[in-house]
């Protein structure tokens, strides 16, 4: 049958339509697919970065307050405070009477019997025991090397070990050389000699 004017064969249409080369421009699928694993790849790296990042700022912060928290350890290893609350004073340093052999080697504070005895620092308790004149007595060698004697104490709470500053380790009492409740502090420099223990606290910033 002869064919209609202008027209064509369909089958030539579908030949043509399928050998027709792809336009310029255009991805192809495997294009399209190479371009978002590295897209991937990108924000992978990104994100490990930022990750890293964040990690090392976290480091840094455990640093940084791990070094504050220290500090303050120290510090608060460090102060000093007075070994009684509601106390009076009865006798001072290098005072004189009856009840001493020579002077008075040390700073009474007078308080009830039972009162709390607290270590003036951090150290460790070197002698717990009865010494004659002074009752019951505890030595505590302080992190400078001052030791420290708490006398005429009516008991021990603690008789050994490393303290704290204002840890509690015995109380008022009047064993020993007393007429009444009261703690005969005395402060030795490094072992040595005693001093003013009142002189002694003003210089660490504790009045007495």
């Amino acid at each position: 049958m002869p064919h209609a004017v202008g027209s064509t064969d369909s089958s030539d249409g579908l030949n043509a339509i399928a050998q027709r080369p792809q336009e310029s421009g255009h991805p192809t699928e495997g294009g399209a697919l190479d371009t978002l694993v590295a897209a991937e790849q990108s924000l992978a790296a990104e994100a490990g970065e930022i990750a890293t990042e964040a990690h090392t700022r976290i480091i840094e912060q455990q640093r940084i307050e791990a070094a504050e928290a220290a500090a303050r350890a120290e510090r608060e290893a460090k102060r000093w405070l007075l070994p009684v609350e509601n106390y009076r004073i009865t006798a001072g340093f290098g005072a004189g009477g009856s009840m001493w052999s020579n002077r008075h080697t040390g700073l009474d504070f007078a308080a009830p019997t039972g009162t709390e005895v607290m270590s003036l620092s951090s150290g460790e308790i070197i002698f717990a025991g009865y010494d004659g004149p002074y009752g019951n007595k505890i030595v505590i060698r302080h992190w400078d090397g001052t030791e420290t004697w708490y006398c005429h104490l009516s008991r021990f709470v603690l008789r050994s070990g490393e303290v704290a500053p204002g840890e509690v380790i015995g109380r008022v009492g009047s064993t020993g050389n007393s007429t009444g409740p009261h703690l005969h502090l005395e402060v030795h420099p490094d072992g040595g000699d005693p001093v003013n223990p009142r002189s002694w606290l003003e210089d660490q910033g504790v009045n007495v």
